[in-house]
């Protein structure tokens, strides 16, 4: 009895401990390769695409997280302003890279995306609005 008590408190202390680390943050590196790799399933990108668009993401990650660095020493509408200005960019940089084809495809997979963070939003306070 003794010993399976001691195996139930060792488990929980494992979830615990598990529980308690926090997740690191991704480098703008892995988070310009991950975005890649998922434009270049969708998109069909050849190689030298690939590595126009993984540096232009590259560029823009290191450009957010640099932002991020400022973050208590501007206004929020200051910094609003500057990402989208950063975002906008990339996507501009990133159209150019494009085919014409390429280029729908992704307009059309970017509107996809937005789609689905307003469902997600609208998710989230749908059932705290019920209350």
């Amino acid at each position: 009895m003794k010993k399976i008590f001691m195996m139930i408190a060792f488990i929980a202390g494992l979830g615990l401990f598990a529980h308690a680390q926090e997740k690191a943050k991704a480098t703008p590196a892995l988070r310009a390769a991950k975005q890649t790799k998922v434009l270049t399933k969708q998109l069909n990108l050849s190689n030298s695409q690939i590595t126009q668009v993984n540096a232009v993401l590259l560029e823009q990650g290191k450009s957010l997280d640099s932002l991020k660095a400022l973050k208590g020493t501007n206004d929020k509408k200051e910094q609003r302003y500057s990402h989208k200005q950063i975002r906008d960019n990339a996507q501009t940089k990133l159209e150019a890279i494009f085919t014409a084809e390429q280029k729908t495809k992704y307009l059309a997979f970017v509107e996809a995306q937005k789609q689905k963070k307003a469902a997600r939003k609208e998710a989230k306070t749908s059932p705290a609005s019920q209350n």
